[in-house]
């Protein structure tokens, strides 16, 4: 042990304090008494502690120094000038439970050595981290993450990459009952890109296999991630997972090298109310490096996600094949404000709404000053999606405009799409629109022939003279129709459906012989049911619906609910102000 033992001096803790850059003010004689429930020792103390100075972390374990009390300039944790130093009070009689970082217990002497710093603002250099990409910086970032107080703190990650072999976590709950007995946790870096005035952006990167780079679990608030590259290097799974957290901030953070998922964000399991809520998303990019990996995941499981913001955020799946830029599930009221999602490959796409985790989600999203390359939906009879809102979406670089009629929005080019209200409006306004009665938008996806959950009423379709039928204009390839179907009770009946050209009205068009037909054979009551057309391409269709039974049976039905603007109802030939419940199939 190489020590030197030094005349106390003012002169000598100012140049030590400069040299290490530890916060502190002079420090004064610590009380005798230990701040633990430890018997304080009865030897007299010094009016005058010692002081020394060690290399490193090793000689400070090893020293023993000669009085009750002493100062301790410590240079370096591995070598001098590392940015693991500081200064250290030793209290022979303190008892604290060491941390590896703030608190120091001695290999040789009884008491501990304690660092002169705000115990709000951690080092991971403290605690042994490195970050030259080689030695494992586990459990050093761990370390620091735990000596915080239980309310928080903030842990400061200089530049450089931190090698991991396992997950960091932040928070201890369970994502259900159980709450995080740690919040408000600050890990912050140099740079999560490339940073411009020289210093080394801070790099989380996986050496070993395992699920995420780091996860955040709660129920968990205040916490916040900037300034840092979550490199998942082919390693992990996901590079950030973020699960039942609110009031948190994420900012300037880069996520690559995945092998599922970038960022995934789940809500929590139960009880009620265990959302993800209030959460704020600011210069986030995250890259794909491989196929079939998805760049943002948000979910829930008894809970969603919602009442977020992502500011200048990119979800970047380039040209990977079967990739996804965004998958949306169980979501509600999420905003994005300059936000880019790429996927360039075919196979790929841009946004996915999907329906099938949870019926009527996601829902009520809205996309500003966005570019999206593509989208998709999926749902079905019984899993279906509502409106999300699109404002000023690009279309400069020829991104697409979205055809299915749950997005809507108005492009950065004042083009409105999918507002059949506004755009019919603007049609019968134009002189040179071929306007007329019957005029509908064109449509294309799952085309609704009713609006929402509204006033229902089913329509018994035994007497052959009554039908139920319904117009719609179909911009891309039609496939099908689906209805919901009433049998009252026994299965027994049948409903045809026919699909006409459209001819000038009605009648004209009924008399023409049907390009398509199916029928609903003893159907369970109250179906979805679903016909197959083939050979029909776009343009205007009447599905006209009828039904056949038994003499002795009551009946089958289809349902009236409220009307939509994207088709127009006939019952038995006239025209009628209602919706059909039921659905146009589009590619």
């Amino acid at each position: 042990m190489k020590t030197m033992k030094w005349t106390i001096g003012l002169i000598l803790l100012v140049s030590a304090l400069l040299l290490c850059g530890c916060q502190e003010t002079e420090p004064t004689t610590p009380p005798v008494t230990d701040i633990t429930t430890e018997t304080a020792w009865e030897d007299p103390v010094p009016t005058q502690p010692g002081s020394y100075i060690v290399a490193n972390m090793a000689e400070l374990l090893a020293l023993e120094p000669a009085e009750m009390q002493a100062l301790v300039i410590m240079q370096g944790y591995y070598t001098p000038g590392d940015g693991g130093g500081g200064t250290f009070l030793y209290n022979a009689t303190t008892r604290t439970t060491e941390d590896g970082g703030v608190v120091i217990k001695s290999s040789v002497a009884r008491g501990r050595f304690t660092r002169q710093c705000d115990p709000l603002s951690l080092n991971v250099k403290w605690f042994g981290a490195v970050g030259d990409g080689k030695h494992d910086d586990t459990d050093a970032i761990q370390q620091t993450i735990l000596a915080l107080p239980e309310k928080g703190g903030t842990v400061i990650v200089p530049g450089g990459t931190y090698s991991l072999s396992k997950t960091i976590q932040i928070g201890n709950g369970n994502a259900g009952e159980t709450i995080s007995g740690r919040s408000g946790v600050r890990l912050i870096g140099t740079g999560g890109m490339a940073v411009t005035d020289g210093t080394a952006p801070t790099v989380f990167r996986a050496d070993q296999k395992m699920e995420s780079v780091l996860y955040l679990v709660g129920r968990i608030s205040d916490c916040e991630l900037s300034g840092i590259c979550f490199d998942a290097n082919g390693k992990a799974e996901n590079a950030l997972y973020l699960h039942s957290f609110s009031g948190c901030h994420f900012s300037n953070l880069t996520l690559t090298g995945f092998t599922k998922i970038g960022l995934k964000i789940m809500g929590g399991n139960e009880p009620t109310g265990n959302y993800n809520i209030f959460n704020r998303f600011e210069t986030i990019h995250v890259k794909a490096t491989a196929d079939h990996t998805t760049c943002l995941f948000l979910d829930g499981i008894r809970n969603d996600t919602w009442l977020t913001t992502l500011t200048d955020c990119s979800f970047d799946a380039g040209s990977y094949q079967n990739a996804k830029a965004a998958h949306f599930r169980f979501v509600d009221s999420i905003s994005f404000y300059r936000c880019r999602f790429k996927a360039k490959d075919t196979s790929s796409v841009g946004m996915v709404f999907d329906a099938f985790s949870v019926n009527l989600f996601p829902c009520g999203m809205a996309f500003y000053d966005c570019s999206v390359d593509s989208t998709k939906v999926l749902e079905d009879n019984t899993h279906q999606i509502r409106k999300q809102y699109f404002f000023g979406l690009k279309t400069t670089d020829g991104e697409p405009i979205p055809t299915n009629n749950k997005l809507i929005g108005v492009t950065d080019q004042g083009e409105t799409f999918n507002l059949d209200d506004v755009e019919s409006f603007i049609a019968a306004k134009d002189p040179n629109y071929n306007w007329n009665e019957y005029t509908l938008l064109p449509k294309a996806g799952r085309v609704e022939t009713f609006q929402g959950l509204g006033a229902q009423e089913h329509y018994n379709l035994k007497d052959p003279s009554r039908s139920v039928a319904v117009l719609v204009n179909a911009a891309t390839k039609v496939t099908g129709f689906t209805l919901y179907c009433s049998s009252y009770s026994n299965a027994v009946g049948s409903i045809k459906v026919e699909a006409y050209e459209w001819n000038t009205d009605y009648a004209t068009t009924v008399a023409g012989q049907p390009v398509a037909s199916g029928r609903i054979e003893n159907f369970p009551d109250n179906s979805w049911q679903e016909v197959a057309f083939e050979g029909l391409s776009t343009g205007y269709y009447l599905i006209v619906i009828t039904g056949d039974v038994p003499a002795s049976d009551y009946g089958v039905a289809v349902w009236k609910s409220t009307k939509v603007s994207s088709s127009i109802t006939f019952i038995d030939g006239k025209r009628a102000e209602v919706g059909l419940y039921g659905a146009l199939l589009t590619e």
